[in-house]
């Protein structure tokens, strides 16, 4: 089983509430509460504050849940990357159903630590429960260096042809792409929606 929400139960002085946030990612839990204590404050009803929790919008490339097939999810997190984000990305992934795959451009603006970051989350990587990863990138080799089940693409051509070729082969996937906006990640994402919708047209 997996969500594609964030749920929990806030306590506040006038009681209870279930919070179902339409976003993936326990580090928004911090993000609705501080929001919700700001409301809370200004005598905002409890109801209130639930739904607009509800009907927060999800802001594209930002953990968004795209549903490529019934049994295929894609997750776009193409805005940005750093290590913290790189670091939840993971997180994520590793809660979420069927083949996980990852698939990673380099870090930008990460200084003369850049090499040493990138080895840091090959193996936050390698020891996750993430099936396999795709890299692209100077800096991503270093990821792929390190994590077992790993290749690395000089050509976004190939890789796109490769995952697909993965995608394709399993019964039921989640896939997550990551990487800084210089690195135009979100091309990959396109390709798979084209692709998946092509073959949704064919059947």
């Amino acid at each position: 089983m997996y969500a594609d929400k964030t749920s929990f139960t806030m306590c506040t002085p006038s009681g209870k509430i279930d919070i179902s946030l339409p976003l993936l990612g326990y580090q928004n839990i911090s993000n609705a509460l501080a929001a919700s204590a700001l409301a809370f404050s200004l005598n905002i009803p409890l109801k209130q504050i639930q739904d607009g929790l509800l009907s927060t919008p999800i802001l594209p490339g930002r953990l968004e849940s795209i549903k490529l097939s019934i049994d295929n999810i894609l997750i776009n997190d193409t805005y940005n990357s750093n290590v913290a984000s790189m670091i939840t990305a993971i997180k994520v992934l590793e809660k979420m159903p069927g083949y996980k795959i990852l698939v990673v451009s380099d870090m930008a603006e990460l200084g003369e630590k850049s090499t040493l970051y990138h080895k840091i989350i090959g193996n936050i990587a390698n020891s996750s429960t993430i099936d396999y990863i795709l890299s692209i990138g100077k800096k991503s080799y270093e990821i792929s260096k390190i994590c077992k089940n790993s290749t690395h693409f000089l050509e976004k051509e190939k890789l796109k042809k490769c995952l697909k070729k993965i995608i394709l082969k399993k019964n039921k996937t989640t896939v997550l792409i990551k990487g800084s906006r210089k690195t135009k990640m979100e091309k990959i994402v396109k390709y798979l929606i084209r692709e998946f919708k092509k073959n949704a047209d064919l059947d």
